[in-house]
């Protein structure tokens, strides 16, 4: 993963050079203006943002088609008593990700943020999702809950969200697809 993730930094960055290239052919000849040079490299900045974007959307595409793909997701549920510390995340004893929370990345849940904690490629059939949640109460007391999901893949994009519940301190997990 990590080498798609540079090829795509080298596309990103092939681009902004040609646009740069573009933006010194384009220098005004000697009749434009200095205002006119202006808008056309700021139109520029912009179907070069757009373009970016549009190369993103085609790579995620290309490497999760909606047949194949899973998101897991999570959230903290609204007047939550208890603040995220860590999750790990398996999916049919494959480590999907690791993550330890920071205190801006808490107060951003606590807000109704919701993360995205991990985008693959799975088969169709049956899975098996296992959460390791660490939490913080507001007494300062740690715990650990251990969370197992089975969830059939079809053919559709399959979202998954792991909540930390509003009035006890647990995790469900949802599925929708």
């Amino acid at each position: 993963m990590q080498t798609t993730a540079r090829r795509t930094w080298y596309k990103h960055v092939f681009v902004l050079h040609l646009l740069m290239l573009a933006l010194v052919l384009a220098a005004p000849a000697s009749g434009e203006t200095t205002e006119k040079a202006a808008a056309d490299t700021e139109a520029l900045k912009y179907e070069a943002v757009d373009l970016i974007s549009r190369l993103h959307q085609l790579e995620k595409k290309l490497l999760y088609p909606a047949h194949t793909r899973v998101s897991v997701f999570f959230s903290v549920a609204e007047n939550s008593p208890v603040d995220p510390h860590s999750i790990s995340i398996e999916i049919d004893n494959n480590k999907a990700t690791d993550h330890i929370y920071t205190q801006r990345e808490v107060n951003a849940l606590r807000s109704g943020g919701i993360q995205r904690l991990h985008t693959g490629n799975m088969l169709t059939g049956e899975h098996r999702l296992q959460v390791s949640f660490t939490q913080i109460q507001k007494d300062g007391s740690v715990s650990t809950h251990e969370l197992e999901h089975k969830f059939i893949k079809d053919d559709k994009a399959e979202y998954i969200e792991i909540i930390v519940d509003s009035y006890q301190p647990h995790v469900t997990i949802q599925s929708r697809n």
